[in-house]
C-alpha cells in the first residue's frame, strides 16, 4: 500500500495539475497453454489475435460516452503505434485490437456504422459514431 501511495503521489506531481484528473490502466488475462477456453454462452464472432501467446494478453480500459447524437468510445494505448491500431464493428460490438497483445470490446448501442471517425493522440484512441437521425413519421 505504501509503494501504491508514493507512486500516486509523484504521478500528481508530475502530472503539474494535481487538480486535473487522469486514469490510466489495464486488464492482464493470462492463458493457459494447456488448457482451452470455453465460452459460457455462444456469442457473435469477435476478431481475436490468431493465437493467445502463453504470456497472455492486456485489455485496455475503454470509457464510452454518450450524448443524444453522438457515441464516443476512448481507450488507453500508450506507446502503441497508430499503424498497428485495428477496429471493426460487428453486431454492435466495437472491437479495438492493438499490436499483438492488445484487445479490447465494447458493446455501443445502435448507431450509423459509416459515421465512424477516430483519433488517436497521446496514446488515447478516440473512436466516434453518430447516432443517425430519428426518422420522422408524417
Amino acid at each position: 500500500n505504501e509503494l501504491m501511495k508514493r507512486l500516486m503521489e509523484q504521478g500528481l506531481k508530475e502530472q503539474g495539475d494535481q487538480n486535473r484528473p487522469f486514469a490510466y490502466g489495464f486488464k492482464i488475462i493470462l492463458h493457459d497453454a494447456g488448457k482451452t477456453e470455453t465460452p459460457a454462452e455462444e456469442t457473435a464472432p469477435v476478431a481475436e489475435p490468431a493465437e493467445p501467446s502463453s504470456e497472455g494478453t492486456i485489455e485496455p480500459i475503454a470509457e464510452m460516452y454518450t450524448t443524444d447524437d453522438d457515441v464516443t468510445v476512448a481507450v488507453d494505448l500508450p506507446g502503441v503505434d497508430k499503424e498497428n491500431i485495428h477496429l471493426s464493428l460487428i453486431n454492435g460490438t466495437l472491437t479495438i485490437i492493438a499490436g499483438t497483445s492488445q484487445l479490447t470490446s465494447v458493446e455501443i448501442p445502435t448507431v450509423d456504422a459509416d459515421s465512424m471517425q477516430s483519433n488517436y493522440k497521446h496514446g488515447v484512441l478516440e473512436v466516434k459514431f453518430s447516432r443517425g437521425k430519428p426518422i420522422r413519421i408524417d
